[in-house]
Formats: C-alpha cells, sequence, structure tokens
C-alpha cells in the first residue's frame, strides 16, 4: 500500500530525518506527516509566517505500521502522548494516572517504523491533561477528539520508513 504525505515547515526537505525533531512532540523523535495537504499548510504557516509544503510517497509494504485505531483505544493513545509530552501536575493522584496508563497501555513502539494516530495540538492536549487530571472522562476525552478537523498524522519512527519515502514536490504557501 502507499501512500501520498505532506509536511508543512519553512523549508524544502528532500531527505528528512527523524533525528532532527523535538523528543516531546506526540510520538517523540520521528518525521511528522499528514495525508491532509491543508493540515500541512496549518503547519508550514505558524504564526503567520510563509512556508512551504514538502509532498513524498512512501510504500508502507514492508514497514511495521502502528496505526492507533482498533484494537487500540484511546487510552493506547494517550499513554503514548503522555511518554513524550511534558507532563506535570500537583496533583497526585494525576502522576499516578499518568503512571498506570504507562505500565498498562504504552504499546510496544521498539519495532515500529510508522504510527499513524491523532495529532494533539496544544488545544487538543489540554484535553488529555484534563483526563489525566480527573475533570473529564474518558467519553468526554473520546468525543474531544472527533471535533473539528483534528486530522490523523502520520509519523515516521525509523530509518528504514525515511528509506522508502519518495520525495515528489515543495511548494511556497501563505
Amino acid at each position: 500500500m502507499s501512500m501520498r504525505l505532506f509536511h508543512g515547515t519553512n523549508q524544502i526537505i528532500i531527505q528528512p530525518s527523524i533525528d532532527s525533531g523535538n523528543p516531546h512532540n506526540d510520538y517523540g523523535y520521528g518525521f511528522y506527516t499528514t495525508q491532509h495537504e491543508n493540515l500541512a499548510k496549518e503547519w508550514a504557516c505558524k504564526s503567520n509566517r510563509y512556508g512551504i509544503v514538502n509532498e513524498y510517497d512512501i510504500s508502507l509494504e514492508n514497514l511495521h505500521v502502528l496505526k492507533l485505531e482498533d484494537p487500540f483505544t484511546m487510552l493506547n493513545w494517550l499513554a503514548i502522548l503522555m511518554k513524550h509530552r511534558v507532563f506535570t501536575s500537583r496533583v497526585p493522584i494525576a502522576m499516578l494516572a499518568k503512571d498506570y496508563l504507562l505500565q498498562h497501555f504504552l504499546p510496544d513502539l521498539s519495532q515500529v517504523d510508522v504510527i499513524i494516530g491523532f495529532r494533539a495540538d496544544d488545544s487538543y492536549y489540554s484535553f488529555a491533561e484534563d483526563f489525566i487530571t480527573n475533570q473529564i472522562s474518558l467519553e468526554t476525552l473520546s468525543e474531544a477528539m472527533h471535533l473539528g478537523e483534528l486530522g490523523l498524522q502520520v509519523c515516521l519512527k525509523s530509518k528504514k520508513s525515511l528509506q522508502t519515502l519518495e520525495f515528489q514536490d515543495a511548494y511556497p504557501v501563505d
């Protein structure tokens, strides 16, 4: 199966790296892309600045892909998020909840080449924090993640996945 992917940034990236990103992104280090061109344009033009959308094709055939849908749950996604995002709380029960999620719901990511799942921009991440601090229910968190046009992100986690990525084009967006 092949997929068209888009990456929004401020530069042309012909050969991406997984090591140059932020370890505190949703899925840790990786090259973050999306199948949604408009979402890539949004990423490219943060803070009302000029940006670039890079376009790629990838074959998923010989890659280990973790798609965060059935049989995975919102709790699996949340555990991955809590592993990588910075989360601190003065509420002791929240830190216990985080530890519980990590111990019981964190999938093994050691062999994963690609993760496909929700993106947790800052506004949506606040829903995840609200769940951990027991301010909203799991049902409410799940509903919140399906509101609006959040979109899925495709995170390339391995050098093997980057080797199958083929640069197609790059173009400016405003």
